[in-house]
């Protein structure tokens, strides 16, 4: 009796550890923001309603050791409050435009999306100048599905590159111009390619989208490193009851995580006044409604500008326009470890992915070769390091 006595304080303890702790979280991050009066009061007439420590009688008291916390809500408080956080301290007002994004194309390929049947699907490929191979395979491999003269789901889709500049690159553009005139699915903007220039260029793209391909439903958005199971895609799309305007599918980063001052991903304060991202999709791949974009547009040129592309894009704007995030371990993310052969079929989307790589998955998940895990680990481990 003892002994489930003592088990039952501790249980309690942790529960109410619990509770509280998302409490104690959210007053940290507030008070190293220091942002509005407003905020913090809402925030802590909330606490006030929700967690008073002070019990004003033993049915209260009871009341609360008997029922367990609802994780769920907590953490959906918690990041309700990051996101007002976020609204306060980055954005200002509709009125004034901070951030022009002004669009020169050297390739504008503006008739991809002009056909008799506007397109379901457009997949949206960030790719380099250079990566000339790495476009080829995406051709002939999983991005075949959306040439010109296929269809996907029983609708039709497309195929586009988005590309920048090299800054040593005359030599370059001139190959790159005879690929787009062969090919005709590379939108090549005039401004340099680095990694700062990432939102640029996402930017930069929508841009196009919404001039050039605005009867599109869905934007799939890929990096060229990324390998699609489209009969997973095509089964994703037709059955997933949370496809909607509203909604970013992909693998999402819960916490968002901390706004690096420092290294590869640094943002200045100007840049980003926040300590934390809202939660974010990985930005390796993620389905973007179409409807999301022109919002997306006008708010980014309101913004300062950001370097870090999923993050201010899939969290911070997210976050202010009140999109929602779907997550699914079916998406890929930059820190994923080797996948069992076994599973590969489930998979949506797998990235850090070399041409030899591409092609083996591609013979993987053709329909007509439907083989076994023993199978997929000798033809993977030839080529392909995931498995």
């Amino acid at each position: 009796m003892k002994k489930k006595c003592l088990l039952l304080v501790l249980v309690s303890t942790s529960a109410l550890s619990v509770y509280y702790g998302a409490d104690f979280v959210s007053r940290v991050y507030l008070t190293k923001n220091e942002h509005s009066e407003t905020v913090t009061q809402r925030y802590n007439d909330l606490v006030n309603s929700t967690y008073s420590t002070k019990p004003s009688n033993g049915k209260t008291f009871a009341k609360m050791t008997t029922r367990p916390p609802n994780v769920t809500a907590l953490w959906n408080r918690f990041t309700q409050i990051i996101n007002e956080n976020i609204k306060k301290l980055y954005f200002k007002s509709w009125d004034n435009v901070i951030t022009p994004y002004v669009t020169k194309y050297m390739i504008d390929e503006r008739d991809i999306c002009n056909s008799s049947s506007p397109p379901f699907l457009l997949v949206f490929v960030l790719s380099l100048p250079a990566n000339t191979n790495e476009r080829q395979t995406i051709r002939t491999t999983w991005g075949n599905f959306a040439s010109q003269n296929t269809s996907f789901v029983n609708q039709s889709a497309r195929l586009v590159f988005m590309l920048g500049r090299m800054t040593d690159g005359i030599t370059l553009d001139k190959l790159v111009q005879k690929e787009s005139t062969e090919h005709k699915d590379i939108v090549q903007f005039d401004f340099f390619e680095s990694r700062y220039n990432l939102t640029r260029k996402m930017m930069h793209g929508l841009r196009w989208v919404k001039t050039y391909c605005n009867s599109v439903k869905y934007i799939l958005k890929v990096d060229d490193d990324t390998f699609i199971n489209v009969a997973r895609l095509s089964n994703y799309l037709l059955t997933d009851s949370n496809i909607n305007n509203k909604t970013i599918h992909g693998y999402v980063y819960r916490n968002g995580g901390p706004v690096l001052r420092e290294g590869k991903y640094a943002v200045t304060k100007d840049e980003l006044p926040s300590f934390q991202y809202p939660p974010y999709v990985s930005g390796t791949s993620y389905i973007l409604p179409y409807d999301a974009i022109p919002d997306m547009l006008d708010l980014a040129e309101r913004l300062p500008y950001c370097p870090v592309d999923d993050a201010f894009m899939t969290g911070v704007m997210r976050a202010i326009l009140d999109l929602k995030l779907k997550h699914s371990v079916d998406f890929t993310h930059m820190s994923e470890t080797k996948i069992d052969p076994c599973a590969f079929h489930s998979k949506l989307a797998v990235t850090n992915i070399n041409i030899n790589c591409m092609n083996t998955l591609w013979n993987l998940t053709a329909p007509a070769r439907a083989i076994n895990c023993t199978q997929y680990r000798e033809l993977g481990n030839n080529a392909c390091s995931i498995f």
